[in-house]
């Protein structure tokens, strides 16, 4: 067999020594470790001798395949294979573009701008979703009103409170309008002390906390909120009566001791005959009654136009979750796009290899190259050169592989995937 090649590394006036063209199982069979010693000592071990053989075996390796149809075409098949995957993955990722362009895109630009239509429409003709007209304009009038109103029960009540319960009453100040309303309410009770103070501040509240209760019970389902309500409308009567029945007491009783007849003790039944009485309380509770027609009328205006900005408010999210999914869609347009043209340059690279390239089987003859080398470096081993030599012929072969064979074999194991 060594015969057969013993011409491979004779110059080219010497080719005609070799007595015909061996096969490429021929050229595979050969012991490339003993051609790798024997060349070694006809070539003294030279670098160049070295440099010399590597690249004969390289070029008769492909001259040999080139000569041999059936081993070139078994070489070529993975390029093949290779070639029809790309081209099926480029025909798979063109009618996905395809497919967004003409289907997809189109639909999601129809849903958006069905979406944008629906919000103008919402904001023409609001009561054809709500079920009931919405008018701004009540709403914020409405609100002027509480606002005033709101200020009023504050003011009322504090002065009230204060009268009742802390106010010491001179002749000068037994009018129903100076028992009342008291401009320095406040201030007396700043100086009376800050608890004094906290409970003319806070029991306004109480009053505007039992109107939002009972605007709370009218929003509950079913004939149980009445009652609740009836009681806290009640118990706001009882509490304008105590407060009423207390400053007109106080009045009563500053006529009484500044009267030169005989008075009797003051009474309840004598507080219901006293206009003063009913004028307090139309004063406070009637006026509460109203607040509190009113903080419904405005609660429900609000959950109305409230309504209408959730509607459009849903409806702009679920456009903006649309057009999420378009720039997806455009997303996917591009990086396919790019794969197409990543994928045409790899088939422009297989078309020329096996178009217009000799074919090798990278791993053969990576292997024959190696052994040839092993055997080398025996014949160096054996005369004793130092390890620079061996590191030399070792640095010579791999970067010829590297340059020539890997680059090939690369890409035969990534078509082989």
């Amino acid at each position: 067999m060594v015969k057969l090649f013993k011409g491979i590394f004779d110059n080219a006036s010497q080719t005609d020594t070799i007595e015909r063209t061996p096969s490429y199982q021929e050229f595979v069979l050969v012991d490339w470790y003993d051609e790798g010693k024997a060349k070694a000592q006809n070539h003294g071990a030279s670098e160049t001798g070295l440099k010399t053989c590597i690249g004969k075996i390289y070029h008769n390796h492909k001259e040999i395949l080139r000569n041999d149809e059936i081993e070139q075409e078994k070489a070529k098949q993975p390029y093949r294979v290779k070639l029809k995957e790309y081209i099926k993955k480029n025909e798979f990722f063109q009618e996905r573009i395809d497919k967004i362009k003409s289907e997809e895109l189109p639909k999601l630009d129809n849903k958006i701008e069905y979406l944008q239509e629906e919000i103008r429409e919402i904001k023409r003709n609001p009561d054809q979703f709500i079920g009931d007209k919405v008018g701004k304009a009540g709403f914020i009038v409405g609100c002027i009103i509480l606002t005033f109103l709101t200020v009023y029960l504050f003011i009322f009540y504090s002065s009230a409170s204060f009268s009742a319960f802390f106010k010491e009453f001179t002749l000068n100040e037994i009018g129903v309008a100076s028992s009342i309303f008291d401009p320095n309410a406040l201030t007396i009770a700043f100086n009376d002390g800050f608890t004094e103070l906290v409970l003319i501040l806070t029991i306004p509240f109480v009053f505007l906390g039992l109107g939002y209760l009972i605007h709370k019970f009218q929003e509950v389902k079913g004939w149980g909120k009445y009652p609740k309500i009836a009681m806290l409308i009640l118990v706001t009567f009882i509490f304008d009566c105590i407060l009423a029945y207390e400053i007109t007491e106080k009045i009563y009783n500053i006529k009484a001791e500044n009267s030169f007849d005989s008075l009797p003790p003051y009474t309840v039944a004598m507080a219901f005959q006293s206009v003063n009485f009913w004028l307090i309380i139309f004063a406070g509770f009637i006026v509460y009654l109203i607040w509190g027609f009113v903080f419904d009328f405005v609660m429900e205006a609000y959950g109305k136009l409230d309504q209408l900005s959730v509607l459009i408010n849903a409806k702009k999210e679920e456009i903006q979750k649309k057009e999420e999914q378009v720039h997806k869609l455009d997303e996917e347009i591009n990086k396919l796009t790019y794969l197409i043209g990543t994928n045409n340059t790899e088939i422009e690279k297989l078309k020329t290899i096996l178009e217009h390239s000799d074919v090798i089987k990278p791993k053969e003859l990576e292997h024959s190259l190696m052994r040839f080398l092993d055997g080398w470096l025996e014949f160096l081993n054996f005369n004793s050169r130092d390890e620079t030599h061996r590191q030399n012929a070792h640095n010579i072969v791999c970067d010829f592989i590297n340059l020539n064979v890997k680059p090939l074999e690369a890409l035969t194991q990534e078509n082989e995937k």
